[in-house]
């Protein structure tokens, strides 16, 4: 069982969930779509194996587990979807029934709302999982890419719709610089494993945080994200600061991480001003590789807000006590 925040902090979003094996990625669509039906969401299981009976990942195995199941799918709160044939198109590199999908969403999107039925559609698509699975990176980022800008253009017009998209933890902690190319066309990155209840979140003891870290490196992101997961942290991790300041907004962290050098409309100095301003107790770590004068003259103001400023390049073991010890003051 995974935690309502897994939940609250991808409305509305385009998420990257990293999962270990079949059933984690089915009990996370049995969990995405059950929250999402108590608000009356349309909630659609677009897979590769929908129809596959013989797959744990079918809807036949998803069913059964759906709260109301007859229903939400008499009021038409919930649609299954054979995405097979999407597949087979993105791997030839045709998105056209993925073009005609999204008209298909936007529309149904419009009678919702004007049928009085809510304004927001989740959407659990694995098409990009299984090219990833197959090994077939280049589609899959292709594919990616087109759902981020698709993503975008429904936010700038302000349809709510969410977009949860599996990846293989397995293969993909093989091909690091694939994870991070792919990671970065998401709004944010989520480890199923630091949501699942009676891990060490459940009983919070301090030295295992909320943690939201902004930093543009994929080879550090990859260290930070390993690293602190191991130890148990529930990490969440953003490429810019515009995706940070939005996360944020969404969810209580113990510790944010922000890096000096990340990209984004909104400088470091000016994300960190507004995150205080949001919330004054707030809690950030700062990493750079500027002079340490340079930084802390940056930040200004904002010094009793930061836990420490970390110098790059430096030991993770040093990160490690610096959480810790934020652990302590919290």
């Amino acid at each position: 069982m995974y935690d309502r925040d897994l939940f609250e902090v991808s409305d509305g979003n385009h998420v990257m969930l990293i999962y270990e094996n079949d059933n984690d990625r089915l009990e996370a669509a049995v969990h995405f779509i059950n929250e999402a039906l108590k608000s009356d969401q349309l909630c659609i299981y677009a897979s590769v194996h929908t129809f596959d009976n013989h797959r744990k990942l079918s809807a036949s195995s998803l069913s059964p587990q759906i709260t109301d199941i007859e229903l939400n799918t008499k009021k038409g709160n919930i649609q299954f979807i054979d995405f097979k044939s999407f597949y087979e198109s993105a791997l030839e590199s045709d998105l056209s029934p993925f073009i005609l999908f999204k008209q298909k969403l936007e529309n149904t999107l419009k009678d919702r709302i004007s049928n009085g039925k809510g304004d927001k559609i989740m959407v659990y698509a694995d098409a990009a999982c299984s090219l990833t699975e197959h090994e077939e990176f280049d589609e899959s980022r292709q594919l990616e890419t087109w759902w981020k800008h698709t993503h975008e253009q429904w936010a700038s017009n302000d349809y709510k719709i969410t977009l949860i998209c599996p990846h293989p933890a397995d293969i993909l902690k093989q091909n690091i610089e694939v994870k991070w190319n792919i990671a970065d066309v998401h709004d944010m990155m989520v480890f199923l494993k630091s949501h699942i209840v009676g891990s060490s979140r459940e009983n919070i003891t301090r030295n295992n945080l909320r943690i939201l870290i902004a930093e543009s490196e994929p080879d550090i992101m990859t260290l930070y994200v390993d690293y602190l997961s191991a130890f148990g942290h529930d990490v969440s991790v953003v490429t810019d600061s515009n995706k940070c300041l939005s996360l944020f907004k969404k969810r209580d962290f113990d510790l944010i991480i922000l890096d000096t050098h990340i990209t984004g409309f909104l400088s470091t100095n000016d994300l960190a001003k507004e995150i205080v301003r949001i919330e004054p107790r707030q809690r950030i770590l700062v990493t750079s590789t500027n002079p340490y004068d340079d930084v802390s003259k940056l930040l200004g103001n904002l010094a009793p807000n930061i836990q420490q400023i970390l110098l790059k390049p430096f030991h993770l073991s040093e990160l490690v006590n610096v959480i810790m010890q934020s652990g302590k003051n919290n």
